[in-house]
């Protein structure tokens, strides 16, 4: 069956699905890892971010970074992983399409 990759369709996928449950914070892209880990940190958009993996490794190496998803329900989990230390200061998380 055919569905749309709507708000909706990613909201149930985040309050649903079994990454939603809890447990450990998904891998971080190894590409992501090999492409920036000699940078020197700045400014970062994550497009995309679902649970934000990518966008707390990034903040936990002192970049400055805008997260944006469709789902809040994405958006929540992320922010509760990255919690309100010194990664949550450097995190933005943006609700958009």
């Amino acid at each position: 069956m055919a569905h749309e990759f709507d708000r909706d369709y990613w909201d149930a996928h985040w309050t649903g699905s079994a990454a939603a449950a809890g447990g450990e914070a998904p891998p971080v892209n190894p590409h992501l890892v090999a492409q920036t880990s000699g940078l020197t940190p700045g400014t970062a958009l994550e497009a995309g971010c679902g649970e934000g993996a990518e966008a707390v490794w990034l903040a936990d190496r002192g970049w400055q970074v805008t997260a944006v998803d469709l789902s809040s329900a994405a958006l929540e989990r992320a922010a509760r992983r990255a919690g309100d230390g010194d990664v949550g200061g450097r995190l933005r998380w943006v609700e958009a399409d």
